[in-house]
């Protein structure tokens, strides 16, 4: 392999690997490197959680095209979600002043807040599509794409990221902003709050399936306990009250079995699988904020989105919430939605 191949395959191999949880040390000048990897990423490469890592035929896991490196990783590479990195090279940006559209905006439930100053900026905005599965009896899917300002951690009612703004697009082959990880979790919670509104329906046809289902199965049961009560025939000896007893038992537990076993058919697994990310990079306004609680202050940061032409909600601190409508805590001076606040 070429100089330039090895070190291709060196870098990807040390990304894909701290991607997955795993310490990797691979310097650029030296021909190996060491990783540790977490069980589960061991098993899929089937070889120890010490890993060294090299180049020639002697390693575990030789990192080389000749080998079988490529397959070994690919389960690995088909768990990542695919990203887009894009860039919007100029956008139009408010140049009033923002004190009045703030005041429109915003609901300051227990502080005061002055505008410092607004300064002209650039924001990643990362848009994750989600697959959102519910699996019980029947399953119900749906994608989910949740919009994050990647330098507030505020989700953006953008359904999509580049509705509008197709002509201004560009590929972007150096994103600058935070890793997408950091919002990855803020994506995952929206995402998984649109879950759970969107498949009302579905959870309530299974309940009342489930319903049904239970009452069929107390019907038969209770059926079984009378006609366990019923006289014998003539020539029948008559049982005796703890025969009796124990088949009533018996009845009882045998539903208590089945009925558990129609709530364990019928619980719903819920599952978010990460498809697609996308990186937008954009102009963006920021208004610089002093917040006076109390004896306490702080800065904060509101943004006016240059697709949306006009402000962003602030990301509650405790639930991560967007809201309009904001309280600040007493020492901290943290953003709170008005649910946190209490």
């Amino acid at each position: 392999m070429t100089a330039s191949v090895q070190a291709r395959l060196r870098e990807f191999t040390c990304r894909l690997l701290g991607r997955q949880g795993a310490e990797v040390d691979w310097p650029v000048e030296n021909g190996e490197g060491l990783a540790l990897l977490p069980t589960t990423v061991a098993q899929s490469l089937r070889c120890m959680e010490i890993l060294p890592l090299c180049f020639d035929g002697a390693g575990p896991l030789p990192v080389n095209l000749a080998s079988e490196f490529v397959e070994r990783v690919e389960p690995l590479v088909a768990a990542e979600p695919a990203v887009a990195c894009l860039r919007v090279p100029a956008a139009y940006l408010k140049q009033s002043d923002m004190s009045e559209p703030v005041a429109r905006a915003f609901t300051w439930l227990n502080a005061r807040v002055r505008i410092q100053e607004t300064q002209q900026t650039r924001v990643e905005y990362h848009t994750w599509y989600f697959v959102g599965t519910l699996d019980s009896a029947d399953r119900w899917q749906q994608i989910v794409p949740v919009t994050i300002n990647a330098a507030s951690g505020t989700q953006v009612a953008m359904r999509d990221l580049l509705d509008g703004a197709a002509q201004q697009v560009e590929a972007d082959d150096s994103p600058s902003s935070a890793p997408p990880a950091r919002t990855l979790l803020a994506a995952s919670r929206a995402a998984l709050a649109h879950v759970q509104r969107d498949s009302g329906e579905f959870l309530q046809r299974l309940e009342g399936r489930r319903g049904r289902d239970r009452k069929r199965l107390q019907d038969y049961y209770r059926a079984l306990l009378l006609d366990g009560g019923r006289r014998p025939g003539r020539h029948a000896a008559e049982p005796d009250a703890a025969e009796r007893e124990a088949k009533v038992q018996a009845v009882k537990l045998e539903l208590r079995r089945k009925l558990s076993e129609l709530d364990e058919r019928y619980a719903c697994k819920v599952r978010l699988t990460a498809l697609a990310l996308v990186r937008l990079d954009c102009p963006a306004l920021a208004v610089k904020c002093q917040v006076l609680r109390k004896a306490a202050g702080r800065t904060h940061t509101l943004f006016w989105n240059a697709l949306r032409k006009e402000l962003e909600p602030m990301c509650c601190q405790r639930c991560g919430a967007s809201t309009f409508t904001v309280a600040f805590s007493d020492e901290q001076v943290a953003a709170l939605c008005a649910a946190c606040k209490g």
